[in-house]
């Protein structure tokens, strides 16, 4: 059975039934330089796994389907736990700034100052990736390390 609405889909598994052809008797379609765009493409596909009854058994089949009120993107992103890059390297800012404090007792350590370019090449980075300006932050010193710790957390 096809979803409600889309007589292609309906149109060609009534064709199929008819012809009585076989999935591996149908034809082969081919799609490389065939003038067809990704939505045909990709519209086909599913037609081809609708026949096949690919969605036959999905979980939570019958059941309506909750959508979320306010910002859908953010609600869907946080539902399935989906941390967009620029949040991903925030933490990971964090984490590295926080193990640097912890090591700046041993004076002259050169890898600290290589581990603290690192880490503004970061921000840099991260600045780069905020969907927002107001969400840019500013690099770290040896004299502020302490007090951007805590705008990183």
């Amino acid at each position: 059975m096809a979803p409600p609405g889309d007589a292609r889909i309906e149109a060609d598994v009534e064709a199929a039934r008819e012809t009585g052809q076989a999935e591996a008797e149908a034809p082969a379609r081919n799609y490389w330089n065939a003038g067809v765009t990704v939505h045909d493409w990709v519209s086909e596909i599913f037609r081809e796994e609708w026949k096949k009854g690919a969605f036959d058994d999905l979980a939570g089949k019958g059941k309506p389907i909750e959508v979320p009120s306010g910002d859908v993107t953010n609600s869907l992103l946080r539902q399935s736990n989906f941390l967009p890059g620029w949040l991903t390297l925030q933490h990971e800012i964090r984490d590295r700034l926080r193990l640097w404090l912890q090591r700046t007792g041993s004076d002259g350590d050169p890898a600290l100052e290589r581990d603290l370019r690192e880490i503004n090449a970061m921000i840099v980075r991260y600045n780069t990736m905020v969907p927002h300006a107001a969400l840019q932050k500013p690099t770290v010193t040896k004299e502020n390390a302490s007090r951007q710790l805590g705008h990183w957390e």
